[in-house]
């Protein structure tokens, strides 16, 4: 990997991981440098809008990892529901592993930057989208009405943001694992009509 990559590759994951832990107003450009490792000079040559444009970048690289290991357990399950529970499944043991200290990249930047920074908002409604997409192709194979799935998979996000609040608020894996109980319930009747 050049030089350039490796520096802007790992400010960028700094910038993911202290984003996920301390959020986005609490964390630093200057501990962003120190986590990543790269030279203090490199920050803006790769990211010459500042805190603002890695905020962006990093939303869209955490929701593209989200939406690949989505469609990776979409080809692996059978059906939305087994999807959404093991997802959650693996969200849980990783939750669990940072000791209820991580968070969503992605809705912790949010939270603190909109409606200020419209381009940050704009790379979390397309993740999301992302998301919500591979959720509703899932429920309609699975035989589920597309108006249904589509508001089926929007309902998902939605929950499993907020268990990941709960999650860490709590200590405790159980709000995602009630989550996935609940949705699969969901998913399963949807699929009966």
């Amino acid at each position: 990997m050049a030089a350039a990559a490796k520096h802007r590759d790992a400010l960028l994951a700094a910038s993911v991981r202290l984003f996920r832990q301390k959020g986005y107003a609490g964390t630093g450009l200057s501990e962003i440098l120190q986590e990543s490792g790269a030279p203090k000079g490199s920050l803006y040559h790769y990211f010459p809008g500042g805190k603002v444009e890695i905020g962006v970048e990093a939303v869209q690289l955490a929701g593209k990892a989200v939406t690949r290991t989505l469609k990776d357990l979409a080809a692996k399950t059978d059906g939305p529901g087994a999807l959404v529970s093991h997802y959650l499944d693996l969200l849980a043991g990783w939750m669990a592993a940072s000791d209820y200290r991580d968070g969503c990249p992605i809705t912790t930047t949010l939270l603190e930057t909109v409606p200020e920074h419209e381009a940050i908002r704009e790379a979390g409604a397309a993740a999301f989208a992302a998301w919500a997409g591979v959720l509703e192709e899932s429920a309609v194979a699975a035989g589920i009405p597309q108006d249904r799935a589509a508001r089926l998979a929007h309902f998902t996000i939605s929950a499993l943001e907020g268990a990941l609040v709960q999650c860490r608020v709590s200590g405790d894996a159980a709000p995602l694992r009630l989550v996935a109980e609940e949705l699969s319930a969901l998913y399963a009747a949807a699929e009966t009509r």
